[in-house]
């Protein structure tokens, strides 16, 4: 007989009572909660213990539902809307603000142009709460000393319109005649004059350069990066609301800080792709900063305009500066006598200086076929045989098998042809050619950040050249480049080409890889990237794409209900459903000014999804790529 064990009464704590503030005891609160169709602002009580440290801006820890989450207050009362019983704020999180009110404001206004939860934003662009940053925020001692003013080498035009202490919005158009990076340096400083400026960049590599750049000019900034460690960057965080005029570097993440009524936010290089966010829904980073056009001055900068500001120019909404005329550039072309031997513009180019070879491919031998029957090398699943490495196997680029002995699985011949080589295949090709000059490659595995003292030969990847000046820059690959089938392919290959040319020593030389009759390389050697913009622009309205269109990619299991849902926007084409990446997916193209229709639309459908409990849509705004 099993054992009667004496019963226990269930114990309860019993709960402390707190009296409320005196003064404003209930607080408006944003919650941090998923529950899409529940409202996110909600009010608490105020304790009495609490009373200085609530402030508005403070992140707090409340009860919702049956669990605990966090919350920011946005507003204190003396009056409650709400009838019942309200619950308190059990802790008060931070000593500093966590965001302050200007911030708030611009990121309910983002939550509302894309049809999310405030709180998505407040994660992406607000970095995570640190004790251990805020402490050493508090404790640190702001240095009283001045920077030694600093004299730019602007032409004395821009200096002009810079130094205008009325809101400024306009874009600039780098030219090709100047490291990049000493200009952008020397328009904050000018801007920096007149107020706080916020430069956001591409990304963190790009953000390590400018900082190099403004210490060099004797100015300090305040860097917030993802890869340091979480107290500093909450740190860094804080001290970019200082009361005195600072110059603030970050990427996209940081396109929402609060700033002071003069501040200035410069963005670099919009179209680059580090600038668009991938998660749903996407945004980019000009978009956000657009939204803050009637309080702030906004610069856009770049060697090349993106489309959508392109588009702002041609229609007279965005004034565009461009710097004066200069000695054109030193080309040959795949057409011209060097189109057999591009060495001799590399060995010249030794003779002066560093040269770099831009090539399109990383790895080793990215592509290779039988020396036979021609027929590419495949794997059983289909994927393309690689080989990753000099004297070994080669692997499948989907599976990752390695092939011991490979033979043509057409005519059992076991010898490879190779079709394209990658960066580090071409270096060593270039390095027997030049034997006496040291060889660099630079890939996205493996970066150079800086171009080391001395002469080299560089051979790199897009977007990872060593930065420094060069003698003689080479593009290689660029057919193959202009021949991929992404959204923003020659836009993205003219931006990479034009910055990189900011590198170029003057009386350098360049070669491209075209002949010189192709359309791409008349409009890079004309040096008007607003015209062949514009002329992109305009293929793009016939096909209904980005910047006069809008694009809205659509996934869900039930995304079928969205044809329904979205009948009542006007000149709508709807694509699909089809499969992208194994999830049912409907492409929406809209004109620009549907977009708001579109979004509210399809936040009401995630609304009534929510409440049936069924799986919500998730939608990605004009994203980066279509593919």
């Amino acid at each position: 007989m099993a054992e009667v064990k004496p019963l226990r009464l269930r114990q309860q704590k019993a709960q402390h009572f707190r009296p409320r503030a005196a003064a404003c005891p209930i607080a408006r609160v944003l919650v941090d909660h998923q529950i899409l169709h529940l409202d996110q602002i909600y009010e608490y009580e105020v304790p009495e213990l609490f009373t200085e440290s609530a402030s508005v801006g403070a992140l707090v820890e409340i009860e919702f539902g049956h669990a605990l989450t966090q919350g920011v207050i946005l507003e204190r009362r003396e009056e409650a809307e709400s009838g019942g019983t309200l619950k308190e704020i059990l802790k008060v999180l931070t000593l500093e603000p966590y965001v302050m009110s200007d911030q708030l404001l611009n990121i309910q206004r983002a939550a509302i142009t894309y049809g999310t939860n405030p709180w998505d934003f407040l994660r992406r662009c607000v970095p995570p709460f640190s004790k251990v940053g805020e402490r050493n925020f508090r404790s640190t001692v702001a240095a009283s000393g001045s920077n030694t003013p600093f004299v730019t080498s602007l032409p004395k035009t821009l200096t002009k319109i810079l130094n205008n202490p009325s809101k400024l919005i306009c874009a600039i158009e780098l030219p090709t005649s100047a490291l990049y990076w000493e200009l952008i340096a020397a328009v904050a400083i000018e801007r920096h004059r007149h107020g706080s400026v916020l430069v956001l960049l591409p990304n963190e590599r790009e953000l390590l350069l400018l900082d190099g750049a403004l210490r060099e000019a004797r100015e300090e900034s305040i860097a917030i990066v993802s890869t340091a460690g979480k107290s500093e960057r909450y740190e860094s965080y804080l001290q970019s609301r200082s009361a005195k005029p600072v110059i603030i570097l970050g990427t996209r993440s940081s396109a929402l800080l609060s700033l002071s009524t003069h501040a200035s936010i410069l963005v670099v290089d919009d179209m680059d792709e580090s600038h668009y966010e991938r998660r749903s829904p996407t945004w980019n980073t000009r978009d956000l900063v657009a939204l803050r056009e009637e309080d702030l001055s906004v610069i856009y900068m770049s060697a090349s305009i993106s489309l959508e500001i392109a588009s702002r120019v041609s229609e007279g909404s965005l004034p565009l500066y461009r710097f004066p005329p200069f000695a054109p550039i030193r080309f040959h072309s795949a057409a011209s006598p060097q189109e057999s031997d591009y060495f001799s513009i590399i060995g010249e180019g030794l003779s002066k200086g560093s040269v770099l070879v831009s090539v399109g491919a990383t790895g080793y031998v990215t592509s290779f076929s039988c020396q036979k029957c021609r027929n590419i090398a495949l794997c059983a699943c289909g994927g393309k045989l690689y080989f990753p490495a000099r004297s070994v196997n080669p692997r499948c680029a989907t599976c990752s098998t390695e092939f011991i002995e490979w033979r043509c699985s057409w005519c059992q011949e076991n010898k490879p042809r190779i079709v394209r080589s990658g960066v580090i295949r071409r270096a060593e090709e270039f390095g027997r050619s030049f034997p006496r000059h040291s060889v660099l490659s630079s890939s996205a595995t493996n970066p150079v950040s800086l171009l080391p003292d001395g002469t080299h030969l560089v051979l790199s990847t897009p977007g990872v050249e060593p930065r420094g000046e060069y003698s003689a820059v080479l593009f290689l690959d660029l057919e193959g480049r202009l021949l991929r089938t992404t959204l923003r392919a020659t836009e993205e290959l003219r931006l990479h080409i034009l910055r990189t040319l900011t590198m170029l020593a003057s009386g350098g030389e360049v070669y491209f890889a075209l002949p010189p009759s192709d359309p791409f390389l008349q409009s890079i050697l004309r040096g008007k990237p607003l015209g062949a913009a514009e002329r992109e622009i305009a293929e793009r309205d016939a096909a209904q794409l980005p910047p006069h269109f809008c694009t809205v990619l659509i996934v869900g299991e039930r995304v079928e209900i969205v044809k329904d849902v979205l009948v009542s926007v006007a000149q709508m084409e709807l694509l699909g459903p089809f499969l992208r990446e194994g999830k049912k997916t409907i492409l929406v193209k809209a004109p620009h000014e549907s977009q708001g229709e579109i979004v509210r639309l399809l936040s009401h459908v995630n609304r009534i999804n929510s409440m049936r409990k069924e799986p919500l849509l998730t939608y990605q705004i004009n994203p980066y790529s279509l593919n």
